[in-house]
């Protein structure tokens, strides 16, 4: 018997899914960079780490009749936005969301339309944290 894997992720923002997601995009970057110092092998002797950057985007496809989410006219300063994204095992919520921008386009005849959202969060919360892949924490691997 084979392994069954996920192959569509869900959107929910404050609790309401957002319906006819094509895609998303969930990027964590720690800032990290080198360390230069004057070592004699021309190596870095180590790294360093920033702040935490959540940056989200997604896209959903623009029905005929219906409009799309207008989550640019959310007020993110007065209120308390956050989106799960949800695929297969993996669940995150970020939270402290703002938004950056969105794209809507037609790519042409015979082709559907898009609106493309891109935003930003503070904080992320992994709802779930467990992995087939990595079941031993790599801390207890420490002598």
């Amino acid at each position: 018997m084979g392994v069954l894997f996920i192959d569509r992720g869900r959107v929910t923002i404050n609790g309401v899914e957002v319906l006819d997601v094509e895609n998303i995009t969930l990027k964590m970057s720690y800032g990290t960079k080198y360390v230069p110092t004057m070592t004699t092998n021309r190596r870095h002797k180590g790294t360093v780490k920033g702040n935490l950057d959540i940056n989200l985007s997604f896209a959903v496809a623009v029905q005929a009749t219906l409009g799309t989410p207008k989550l640019e006219s959310i007020d993110y300063n007065s209120q308390d936005v956050a989106l799960t994204f949800s695929h297969g095992g993996d669940r995150y919520t970020c939270t402290g969301l703002d938004f950056v921008d969105a794209d809507q386009s037609a790519g042409g005849v015979g082709s559907e339309g898009k609106k493309a959202f891109n935003m930003l969060a503070t904080d992320i919360i992994d709802q779930v944290g467990n992995s087939a892949l990595f079941s031993t924490s790599l801390s207890l691997l420490q002598g």
